[in-house]
């Protein structure tokens, strides 16, 4: 959150020394290696952190999300289907979806953000108002009313 990529980097790679079969490390990595624009970096991690998830849904999301921003978008609408089945069946977290429909920059995901606050989606709930990730919506009316929602000013 506080943009400081290269030392996050560090550690979370620090962190898979100690751990390597730890999907969280990998998954943050995918993260970090994503806003500094590394797509082919963030994938290799983010395709490491899915499979050893076991496939969690905030991890295929994510992944999906790297697919589109890297072009791929066969596979992040793979991806995005995959979520949206598994969403019939079980629970699958909003921001998951989220995450491929930013890639894929189709404002349905502030729709699944909505819903994510609907149903206290940590991680949507937690990231919305600092997570590098949601900048360029930044300005976007829907974005700022969802802000006003949790009452937190745009």
């Amino acid at each position: 959150m506080s943009r400081q990529y290269d030392l996050a980097i560090a550690q979370h790679l620090r962190a898979i020394e100690l751990d390597p079969n730890y999907f969280i490390p990998h998954w943050l990595l995918s993260l970090t290696y994503a806003e500094k624009g590394q797509l082919d970096q963030a994938i290799a991690a983010g395709e490491k952190a899915s499979e050893l998830s076991g496939r969690i849904s905030a991890a295929l999301g994510f992944l999906g999300r790297w697919y589109a921003m890297a072009g791929r978008t066969s596979e992040a609408r793979q991806l995005l289907g995959e979520l949206e089945a598994r969403r019939l069946v079980t629970y699958v977290p909003p921001f998951a979806l989220s995450a491929v429909y930013r890639g894929l920059e189709r404002w349905t995901r502030l729709r699944m953000d909505d819903k994510g606050i609907e149903e206290r989606d940590p991680v949507n709930v937690c990231a919305l108002k600092s997570e590098p990730a949601y900048d360029p919506l930044r300005s976007h009316p829907t974005y700022q009313a969802l802000l006003r929602k949790m009452n937190l000013e745009p």
